[in-house]
């Protein structure tokens, strides 16, 4: 039976259990430098042909494979693929590893391994980290399968044992490792991968409380992953103490990526926590509203670009600048005009917040919402190998596109082809992760059936005009191109009223000066923004 009470078609416990020995009957636990409760044995050994045994250890290798090419990438909690043989995992933690390699493959494998994985699990007595681990990828697998109840409920018997054991405490890791070794920092990554998982899990259901979230900890902040996978000595880690203490040194100093990555998802949390309360005070989101601005000013400029100078893509930091444009939307949306302007369709993802703003109020956090939807598909540009990316950014993306839809009912058609060309950047996306993970495939369609449904008039008319039109610098600048003359004027005029609202984070070198210019803030009074 599965966590969720579903009964699965999976092979026999005895065969499950003879495939996974054929695959580790060449590591002993008494050459292997890893502790020895991780290296566990069946009591009992079945006898397979030759040909069996070579298929499934050639299914298991590409499984591997997947799983590092893909996945591991996004959510790096366990030891480099260099040294994953060395580390000899125990069978349970080997079979989850194999069941999310498989769905990068065509439907079929996958749902085979998955009830071997459920069996392994819920049969297995083991109160280990790796146990912790083999938990939490299934919960991250399940949850981007779309079997959200069954991913809740694997995350929460991950939390469960690693509160348990003391994975909170940052003693915990040292306690058998070194503290500078990369098995120590796979025990750190793994408490900090529970905490965000925890977050990005507990959207869709609005009730979920946030356990991990809710203890004390003091676990280091993971290194960068070019230290962890470089074959060299890890370096110090950071307290989260030091982190937040950045705005106040004298020098700056540059963190992790996925030191970032934490606080992000921490403000991605407290904007879940806000939404669920049917009356805060106003200082509340203000707060909040505080901490995604400073998220972003505080950033050193080694961290401001998601690509570096060679090309190569910082997956991490690309994760945490989305989850903050993320945060921003489901901030900002429940509080803005643009749901209502949607067709009624039941999109999980969408936050729903009691309580009634006025006009202006709901203004401005539609135009916050409309920026942030804006920021995902510009990271997305930059970062376009979708399959590359966490699953957990499916969410996102079906968010982001459905602000866009509805912001193209209230523009006029200047701007209309910058939103056309980030939605289908968007259902592109989509469109490719729906071949692995179901959840995209859900998001992919109501996003595509609302764009078919609400942007029909506005493609007709866009479709009559010459396919190169002139470029609309903005709505108040005169065609033609931006000088060293007019460009001040304009920004110092945006400057002058943004600076009399309460979002003094809306730059005018961010907001897409077609769609809103100077002249909508000036409409605008002096407000609360609750």
């Amino acid at each position: 039976m599965t966590p969720g009470g579903r009964a699965f078609n999976g092979t026999d416990t005895s065969s499950s259990q003879s495939s996974i020995m054929s695959r580790l009957a060449d590591v002993s636990s008494s050459d292997s430098p890893w502790p020895p409760d991780t290296a566990q044995t069946l009591s009992t050994r079945h006898s397979m042909p030759s040909q069996f045994q070579s298929r499934t250890s050639y299914d298991s290798d590409r499984y591997l494979r997947l799983f590092y090419d893909n996945f591991h990438p996004a959510h790096p909690i366990l030891v480099p693929s260099s040294m994953y043989a060395e580390r000899a995992y125990p069978s349970y933690l080997r079979l989850v590893v194999d069941f999310a390699g498989s769905n990068y493959l065509p439907a079929g494998k996958s749902e085979q391994l998955k009830g071997r994985v459920f069996t392994d699990l819920t049969s297995n007595p083991d109160r280990s980290s790796c146990m912790v681990q083999a938990w939490l990828l299934l919960a991250i697998v399940l949850f981007s399968r779309d079997e959200v109840t069954e991913a809740q409920q694997a995350h929460t018997q991950a939390t469960t044992i690693a509160l348990e054991i003391g994975m909170n405490k940052a003693s915990f890791s040292t306690t058998h490792h070194a503290e500078h070794s990369v098995e120590a920092e796979s025990l750190r990554r793994t408490w900090w991968e529970l905490l965000i998982a925890e977050i990005i899990i507990s959207v869709p259901s609005r009730a979920i409380p946030f356990r991990c979230g809710s203890v004390p900890s003091d676990v280091l902040l993971p290194c960068d992953d070019s230290f962890y996978t470089g074959n060299c000595e890890i370096p110090k880690s950071a307290r989260m103490s030091d982190f937040k203490r950045r705005a106040l040194a004298t020098d700056e100093t540059i963190f992790s990526s996925s030191s970032y990555r934490v606080e992000a998802a921490v403000i991605l949390g407290q904007v879940i926590r806000l939404n669920r309360l049917r009356d805060y005070h106003h200082d509340h989101l203000q707060s909040i509203q505080n901490a995604l601005v400073s998220w972003s000013n505080h950033l050193p400029v080694e961290k401001r670009n998601i690509v570096d100078s060679y090309g190569n893509i910082d997956e991490i930091l690309f994760q945490a600048h989305t989850i903050i444009a993320y945060a921003s939307m489901l901030l900002h949306l429940p509080r803005s005009d643009l749901h209502a302007l949607l067709p009624k369709c039941s999109d999980p993802f969408w936050p729903l917040v009691p309580g009634h703003s006025s006009a202006s109020v709901r203004l401005l956090h539609s135009i916050k919402a409309t920026d942030a939807s804006r920021r995902m598909s510009d990271y997305l540009s930059l970062c376009p190998n979708i399959q590359k990316h966490t699953p957990f950014i499916i969410p996102a993306l079906s968010l982001s596109g459905m602000t866009q839809i509805a912001t193209t009912t209230t523009h006029s058609g200047d701007c209309f082809e910058h939103h056309y060309n980030r939605i289908t950047l968007l259902l592109g996306c989509l469109k490719n992760m729906k071949r692995t993970w179901h959840l995209a495939e859900a998001s992919y369609q109501r996003v595509r059936s609302c764009a078919a449904q609400l942007m029909a008039d506005s493609m007709e008319k866009w479709n009559a005009e010459p396919l190169l039109r002139p470029l609309e610098l903005s709505q108040t600048t005169p065609e033609g191109e931006i000088n060293d003359t007019n460009f001040p004027i304009m920004a110092e005029n945006a400057m002058s009223v943004i600076h009399e609202t309460a979002f003094p984070e809306l730059d005018p070198f961010y907001i897409d000066p077609i769609c809103y210019n100077a002249s909508v803030f000036s409409t605008i009074p002096e407000f609360e923004t609750s």
